[in-house]
């Protein structure tokens, strides 16, 4: 059994033309939630054993801060792919990943997050996953290498365990 926690980059700075998509940062709303988020992750012991994070400057903050608040004591990978990634992408990272990892988190976008739950849980609901929202799921798989089969999705891998706001 494998858990995977999603989480959505933490509320980001207004759109300003001076500044690039990429490297919007977080508000001050968001710099807090993703803290707060980081000491929940804690308290409720779900301290992953690798975190992942877009290279989006929101997105990489939001992990930081995280980190910070769950007192994780691994690097943060950065994966450029993750930026403007679909679920496809996500899962070959994952099916990369070595298997002493238990537990990973991705800190990425949305409609990416929201639909890689959707498929690997083949839920007919769609899930809102808001700014700085962590989805926790446990996979039905012993290797990271099992989440496809022959790049095939297999849909209904993942339960949907809980969805956990930072307030």
């Amino acid at each position: 059994m494998k858990t995977l926690f999603t989480l959505r980059h933490a509320k980001a700075a207004p759109k300003d033309p001076n500044v690039s998509d990429h490297d919007r940062p977080l508000d001050k709303v968001g710099k807090d939630d993703a803290l707060r988020m980081g000491n929940l992750i804690k308290d409720k012991e779900m301290i992953p054993s690798l975190i992942i994070s877009s290279t989006a400057l929101r997105a990489q903050t939001t992990a930081e801060l995280v980190a910070k608040g769950c007192i994780y004591q691994g690097d943060i990978v950065l994966n450029p792919s993750l930026y403007e990634a679909t679920p496809k992408d996500y899962l070959s990272i994952l099916e990369t990943l070595s298997d002493m990892y238990g537990s990973v988190l991705i800190v990425g976008h949305n409609p990416t997050i929201e639909d890689t739950i959707q498929m690997l849980t083949d839920s007919s609901e769609v899930t809102t996953i808001s700014s700085c929202t962590l989805a926790h799921l446990s996979l039905a798989i012993e290797k990271w290498s099992d989440l496809s089969n022959n790049g095939k999705i297999e849909q209904g891998k993942a339960v949907l365990r809980e969805i956990i706001q930072p307030r």
